[in-house]
């Protein structure tokens, strides 16, 4: 049963995730969708830091391998920097790289801080 909730979690993340980047692909920026992502995947590692912290197993399962598994998305954040890359937006490019690594790495530590995993 764990795991049709899982599963169902995952897709509530992946549509929350999609409904982000249709708005985000909606606004005037060149690269919405790299903040798009960059936005999730930060919002994401937060939110594993304090689940990771807070559930027992079942519930990690849940909110941890299924919403934040289907609400972050490691393929765009793997493939946006190489298209910024590619149309001259260098710094753009590295900056994606690096500050989606370290604000994920962050975000993930302030989450296991404020759910009391942080020993």
């Amino acid at each position: 049963m764990i795991v049709a909730w899982a599963i169902g979690a995952g897709g509530i993340g992946g549509l929350l995730r999609a409904e982000l980047g249709d708005i985000a692909s909606r606004a005037a920026s060149k690269h919405a969708s790299a903040w798009a992502t960059f936005f999730v995947n930060v919002v994401g590692a937060f939110v594993l830091g304090v689940v990771i912290s807070q559930l027992d197993v079942n519930g990690r399962a849940i909110l941890g391998t299924g919403f934040t598994g289907g609400f972050t998305t490691y393929s765009a954040f793997a493939l946006e920097p190489i298209e910024q890359w590619r149309e001259g937006s260098r710094a753009a490019a590295l900056g994606n790289v690096i500050g989606s690594v370290i604000a994920g790495t962050v975000a993930a530590a302030a989450g296991m801080w404020i759910g009391g995993g942080w020993h």
